[in-house]
């Protein structure tokens, strides 16, 4: 499907040379000569980015981006700037007003392009991301997958689920719940600076289960990482008597009263190392089926993954 990009810019011949820059692309180029019809434009069918040239007649760039940033329902709309002024002061002052980007003229093709598909590509992730973690959610996870996946490179999924969750939540309450998700989520963007060349991307994918994609290379040494890093939290979230007890007395999903171990992680790895993972729900199900597994196991002590090795059956 085609995005559109509005170019709001008094110079026709500027309108010609973005259409032939995105030529060929997914992006349709429409134009308005001026902030007037710009904003016109905008209310009857918000862009999908808007391109935005500071000085143009009847209403300018910044007094454009004030009106548009003044509207709840233009608010996440991406703006990025295109000035010949270049100085850092002049790139401050329009952030400050609400732009998403700042590119100087001259521009380089290719990086207005990049910088673009950069913009929606922060919108979607913005829109659809957690409200608790501000991770990405759902829909962003199965677009970075899809992504990946239509890459064809090496590519490993993580499926990660907080064992015992909901006993603590019900005993320690919904704040020390959240507390521990967030803690969970920090600890996975932490280690994005110790794993930067497996390209990292962590999401949430709602309540107490975490994704993680990443290069196989090193999957199970960040797995290990992941699992030793919670387990040394995990502690610190319960009382210093339920710390030495090992475990919390609360009510499983049956209404029956039972004892709890701590909360651990259950780390489902997936990889197409040996098998062809070619849509996003295939690799859900697989991870899943490790998860259960993980799960199911007796006498478990800490936090554990489980990697694929099988070929395809």
């Amino acid at each position: 499907m085609n995005k559109t990009l509005l170019v709001a810019d008094d110079d026709k011949t500027f309108h010609r040379i973005i259409s032939r820059v995105f030529a060929g692309t997914e992006w349709r180029v429409e134009a308005a000569e001026d902030g007037v019809a710009a904003l016109e434009s905008i209310g009857l069918k918000p862009p999908d980015v808007l391109l935005l040239d500071l000085n143009m007649p009847r209403l300018g760039g910044r007094e454009l981006l004030s009106r548009i940033r003044g509207n709840p329902r233009l608010a996440m709309l991406p703006v990025i700037i295109l000035s010949g002024d270049g100085a850092p002061q002049e790139q401050a002052l329009e952030f400050g007003l609400g732009a998403d980007d700042f590119i100087s003229k001259p521009f380089n093709p290719q990086d207005l392009v990049s910088r673009v598909e950069a913009a929606v590509r922060r919108t979607c992730r913005m829109l659809g991301a957690n409200p608790l973690t501000f991770l990405p959610g759902g829909p962003s996870i199965e677009e970075e997958a899809a992504r990946r996946i239509k890459a064809g490179g090496p590519l490993a999924f993580f499926y990660i689920d907080i064992d015992n969750f909901k006993a603590y939540n019900d005993a320690y309450g919904y704040l020390n719940g959240d507390n521990a998700i967030k803690c969970a989520a920090g600890l996975l963007t932490d280690l994005e600076d110790d794993f930067t060349a497996e390209n990292m991307f962590v999401g949430h994918i709602g309540g107490d289960d975490f994704a993680v994609l990443a290069n196989p290379r090193r999957a199970e040494e960040l797995a290990r990482a992941i699992a030793a890093g919670f387990d040394a939290l995990a502690p610190g979230f319960y009382s210093e008597a339920d710390r030495a007890r090992g475990f919390i007395t609360s009510r499983d999903r049956t209404g029956a009263t039972r004892e709890f171990p701590l909360m651990t992680l259950s780390i489902a790895i997936a990889t197409n190392e040996k098998r062809s993972l070619d849509h996003y729900a295939k690799i859900v199900d697989l991870a899943g089926e490790i998860k259960r597994h993980l799960k199911s196991l007796k006498n478990r002590t800490g936090s554990m993954y489980l990697k694929d090795r099988r070929g395809r059956s």
